[in-house]
């Protein structure tokens, strides 16, 4: 898989991959993506001297199911798209992980090319060859591991970015700076978000695709080390899915915020003879606190957590598994703890009911 990293790249975007094998290009985007790059589609549309099929689903976390997949299908399938077809994922993390499923599975999977549009997606759900969707409460219930062909990632898109999207990003990031050392944990929390200029977030971007790119490479499957992305989303995840029914839904990088703080406590708090967490855990809140991330969140019930937590895919036989740091750049993967501790500290660090 080629990734490619730079300024004003859709414009020639025809130099970067042979697009001639392809019987037709399908593009999917979301509605509020279209219209704040519309300008990009059309230099794609240019740069490839070819008609595009545009496919457009509504944006949001909560449309990433079964039914949005089944729109794009029959878009597929309407417009004569082919095994021999590519889909191009235009967007955020939604986009990609939905549009590179409904590519693998149509006709037995078709090619399929990601052009995040979102920091979050640039760093985070655009790379690693997992595709999916979300299952009733369980965010990613539903996937496979499948690499697009390549993923282009043009900073210009970042240009239309909200600031509560690019700092929700700094979620993920600060979760790289724990896996990796203090060297790169240091520098993505030596700012906040919005005061990186473009170069600086190149470089972000890169040094955060490294990172998760050389765990997924020593694990694509996820059956051991990999699990050390994990860090933050056993809880991240299931109030990122419990927040989209109450009135303020969480981006997934604040949810991840959240998670990280709560799992590095559970390290600290629950678990002093392994010598995990320690100073760690403050250290960890102060950078999300610093980023303009979230530490807690108020409108949950700890019983709703830890239903969603039971079913966790990352569990073995029933036991909840954490991936925890011992320090910044040491991560300690299958840490088990008991429901009790779970939910004793739910109620204690989140305020929850």
């Amino acid at each position: 898989m080629k990734t490619i990293i730079g300024k004003n790249l859709l414009s020639k975007i025809n130099h970067l991959f042979d697009f001639s094998k392809f019987s037709k290009i399908a593009v999917l985007t979301d509605a509020n993506i279209q219209i704040n790059l519309m300008s990009q589609i059309s230099q794609i549309e240019q740069s490839l001297n070819r008609e595009l099929i545009i496919i457009t689903v509504p944006s949001g976390e909560s449309q990433k199911n079964i039914e949005t997949v089944k729109i794009i299908w029959e878009k597929m399938f309407e417009t004569g798209l082919d095994r021999q077809s590519l889909l191009i994922n235009l967007g955020g993390g939604v986009v990609s992980d939905m549009g590179g499923f409904a590519a693998s599975t149509f006709m037995r999977g078709i090619d399929f090319l990601n052009i995040p549009t979102t920091l979050l997606a640039q760093v985070d759900a655009g790379i690693g060859g997992k595709v999916g969707i979300d299952f009733d409460d369980l965010k990613n219930g539903i996937g496979i591991f499948k690499d697009p062909i390549g993923v282009v990632i043009d900073v210009e898109t970042l240009k239309t970015l909200p600031k509560r999207e690019l700092v929700s990003a700094f979620g993920e990031i600060i979760k790289h700076g724990v896996i990796s050392g203090r060297e790169y944990f240091d520098f993505v929390t030596s700012k906040k978000p919005e005061k990186f200029n473009q170069n600086e977030l190149i470089e972000i971007i890169k040094k955060s695709i490294k990172i998760k790119s050389d765990i997924v490479k020593k694990d694509p499957k996820e059956s051991g080390f990999r699990k050390v992305l994990n860090f933050g989303h056993t809880i991240g995840h299931a109030i990122e899915s419990l927040s989209w029914k109450t009135g303020n839904p969480l981006l997934h990088g604040e949810a991840v915020a959240i998670g990280m703080v709560v799992e590095s406590h559970l390290a600290c708090l629950c678990h002093p003879t392994h010598n995990l967490g320690g100073c760690t855990a403050e250290l960890i809140k102060n950078a999300v606190i610093f980023a303009g991330l979230p530490t807690k969140i108020t409108d949950i019930k700890a019983e709703d957590i830890m239903k969603i937590i039971k079913a966790d895919k990352k569990n073995i036989k029933g036991e909840i598994l954490f991936s925890l740091p011992k320090k910044i750049g040491i991560i300690i993967s299958n840490v088990k703890i008991s429901q009790k501790e779970i939910k004793n500290l739910l109620q204690t660090i989140l305020s929850v009911n």
